[in-house]
């Protein structure tokens, strides 16, 4: 972690009541891993009466015990549960949890395969959380699977926009052909590139709506949009329409309906600057040794790049709160410093 994140650490936790959600591992004798997901959904909160984001649980634990499925299988079941405020209310959701999944095995459910992005609370490190003059919870940077530091945030719209690779040029076979038929070759029209079309998309979504405040940034693969001043909280149809214009990337509008938080990443995916991906999962526990290590070595290799590259800001001025948590992204993802993006 950055230096200038771990200043900004806290340590207070709010608590949130009735977040707790039915989501279990289980791992069979045979060798599957399988996950069964049932979160219900959160209703859409107007951004007039939403108090703070929802909070990211901080403590994580596991319970673990045996069962048998539908067809007389025997599972090993080790089941996690997570809470906001201690570690003791982790332990009591999963071992609340673990009686639960016995029942329903006992009834005949099925367990359904694992998901990309599953309906439960994102198991991830808490870096730091960024608040309000109030104390009111704005954002929180949390560590993410493969180890880079990422930016979640209801406060305002934030899209990824993926970019495809870049078509190879044309050979000389074409050229070639064109002579041996007597066919002469027309100079070709300009032809956009994709990242020019999608900077034109989102140049006219900002000319359409004056009303927002549209900051673009150039990723290694793509483009992002912090869309601020506007009433667009994740998972509801305004926020969905703006990605949809915008061309988000399906799978973030997914991720971040599910999860009720947008996500930007702030610092290098690892094996673009030439380091592995993060193989420990959190809580570390015992393998903190090795994750400390990783993280020295990410820290080390990723120093010379940016993760974003900012290129336009339109539209009115994000309000104060906005600002904080943008000041924070432009930071650590180095938007105004010249480096290579990864």
């Amino acid at each position: 972690m950055r230096a200038d994140a771990a200043a900004s650490l806290r340590g207070n936790e709010r608590a949130t009541r009735g977040q707790t959600s039915h989501r279990w591992e289980w791992r069979a004798t045979f060798g599957f891993s399988l996950w069964y997901a049932e979160w219900p959904d959160r209703a859409p909160v107007h951004r007039a009466i939403m108090a703070a984001m929802r909070p990211i649980p901080r403590f994580w634990a596991t319970a673990e015990g045996e069962a048998s499925d539908s067809r007389g299988r025997a599972l090993a079941l080790r089941i996690w549960g997570w809470s906001t405020t201690s570690a003791a209310d982790a332990a009591q959701v999963a071992a609340q949890r673990l009686t639960d999944v016995r029942a329903r095995l006992a009834s005949g459910a099925e367990l359904q395969p694992w998901k990309y992005y599953p309906r439960m609370p994102l198991r991830e490190e808490t870096l730091a959380e960024i608040t309000g003059a109030d104390g009111r919870l704005l954002a929180v940077v949390t560590r993410n699977r493969y180890g880079a530091e990422v930016l979640n945030t209801d406060l305002f719209l934030i899209a990824d926009i993926d970019l495809p690779e870049p078509a190879r040029a044309p050979g000389a076979g074409g050229r070639l052909l064109s002579r041996l038929f007597g066919r002469r070759q027309e100079p070709s029209a300009a032809v956009p590139t994709p990242e020019q079309e999608a900077l034109e998309r989102v140049a006219r979504f900002a000319a359409a709506r004056p009303d927002l405040g549209v900051q673009t940034y150039r990723t290694a693969a793509g483009l992002r949009v912090l869309v601020t001043g506007g009433d667009l909280p994740p998972g509801t149809p305004a926020s969905e329409g703006v990605l949809g214009q915008l061309q988000s990337d399906p799978v973030y509008q997914l991720l971040c309906a599910t999860h009720q938080t947008y996500r930007a990443r702030l610092t290098p995916k690892p094996w673009r600057c030439g380091h592995r991906a993060l193989s420990v999962s959190w809580p570390y526990e015992e393998r903190s040794g090795e994750a400390a290590q990783w993280q020295a070595r990410y820290e080390e290799r990723s120093a010379q790049f940016a993760t974003v590259r900012r290129l336009s800001v339109a539209g009115p001025p994000p309000t104060d709160e906005e600002a904080q948590v943008i000041a924070w992204h432009d930071r650590v993802a180095r938007a105004t410093e010249d480096l290579p993006l990864a």
